[in-house]
């Protein structure tokens, strides 16, 4: 137990260190790069987006930070002997890492939970603050939409000639209302709007107003009724949103798993192509295992003394391995988005190869 300890707190003392070092040089790296654009910005806007975007640098630094982490701590205890030392009183090398291999589980889970609850939030905010500049990384933000048909339930199909969700405004709007299948109501307006009664601004009880059109009904005798109209509202006509028809949170960095299904059940309604919130969907569940993984790698390489190679060389093969399986991770994920494969093998592929790749590597070194 006390071993378990003394490595545990190496190891700990190590990786805040790797990790705290490497979002400094993420961060650097980023304000320089962008400097252009800060500079043309309050100082507000920039500690507010680089608060924001700390949780996913944190996010996307932990599996190489874990890597470095492993290798210094395991590398330098077996340079030492000290490794050696422990298996020679008879406990196994399995045993003696079971601890570290822990650590690399709850990790991977606390990345899954901060991808359910924190960088939502955080990305969203940090693209927002991004978008009235230039960054190196533009990120496509869609407020504005034109000749679009959206089919926001099995009752109710929208067409578009154009749609402002910053406005919440649309210009030529055709709404049809089906029953059973049939055309029960057909609205034709030159605008329409999102309204709030009274004073009360918030999203929850606003409601569409149609302007300047004509209502139609389709009767069960074959005749149609006309008419027309100056204003209309939609209050509990239709239950769609201003966010069903744009949602404002349009990557799966944005989004947590429920507003990833919500969103590739609403492009499923309109018959878009939901590959690539698919691929982001998988992505969620098992991007969090690179930690485990990456762990695991570092582990077997360090963990047993050689004479052959020191610390500096188990660390460059470490890096060489892990950025191999970022490559694989990222071509994975291209390939599930661009349809070559299904969502899932595309979100995954990385994982099982290189997480084969890493318990062969575990099960080789112990029986060395």
């Amino acid at each position: 137990m006390k071993f378990t300890w003394y490595m545990f707190g190496i190891f700990l003392k190590i990786f805040l260190m790797m990790t705290l070092g490497a979002i400094m040089i993420f961060a650097v790296i980023d304000f320089v790069g962008n400097i252009r654009m800060w500079l043309s910005r309050g100082m507000q806007d920039t500690l507010e987006y680089y608060l924001n975007y700390l949780p996913y640098i944190l996010y996307l630094i932990l599996p190489i930070s874990l890597l470095i982490s492993v290798v210094v701590t395991l590398g330098g205890m077996s340079r030492h002997l000290e490794l050696t030392a422990i298996q020679g009183a008879g406990r196994s090398g399995l045993v003696m890492l079971r601890p570290l291999l822990v650590l690399g589980l709850a990790l991977s889970f606390g990345m899954y939970w901060m991808g359910e609850t924190i960088l939502p939030d955080a990305n969203f905010r940090r693209l927002e603050l991004a978008q009235p500049g230039s960054t190196r990384k533009k990120v496509s933000r869609v407020k504005e939409k034109s000749q679009f048909v959206f089919v926001s339930s099995d009752k109710h199909s929208w067409y578009f000639q154009f749609y402002s969700s910053q406005l919440q405004e649309a210009r030529k709007v055709i709404l049809l209302c089906l029953h059973n299948g049939d055309v029960a109501e057909r609205y034709d307006a030159e605008n329409m709007i999102w309204a709030h009664p009274g004073k009360d601004t918030s999203s929850a009880n606003g409601f569409w107003e149609m302007r300047q059109g004509f209502r139609r009904r389709f009767l069960s005798d074959g005749s149609i009724q006309v008419e027309p109209f100056a204003k209309m509202s939609l209050k509990g006509v239709v239950p769609t949103r201003p966010e069903d028809i744009i949602f404002a949170r349009q990557t799966g960095d944005e989004m947590n798993t429920s507003m990833i299904r919500q969103r590739i059940s609403a492009q499923k309604r309109s018959g878009e192509d939901t590959a690539v919130l698919e691929t982001q969907l998988y992505f969620k569940y098992s991007g969090p295992f690179m930690a485990l993984i990456t762990l695991m790698i570092g582990a077997a390489l360090s963990h047993r003394y050689s004479r052959s190679g020191g610390i500096s060389t188990k660390f460059g093969i470490g890096l060489f391995i892990s950025f191999g399986y970022y490559i694989v991770f990222k071509i994975g994920l291209q390939m599930g988005e661009g349809g070559v494969v299904s969502p899932m093998l595309g979100a995954w592929i990385g994982n099982i190869v290189f997480g084969f790749f890493a318990l062969l590597m575990l099960v080789r070194s112990f029986r060395l």
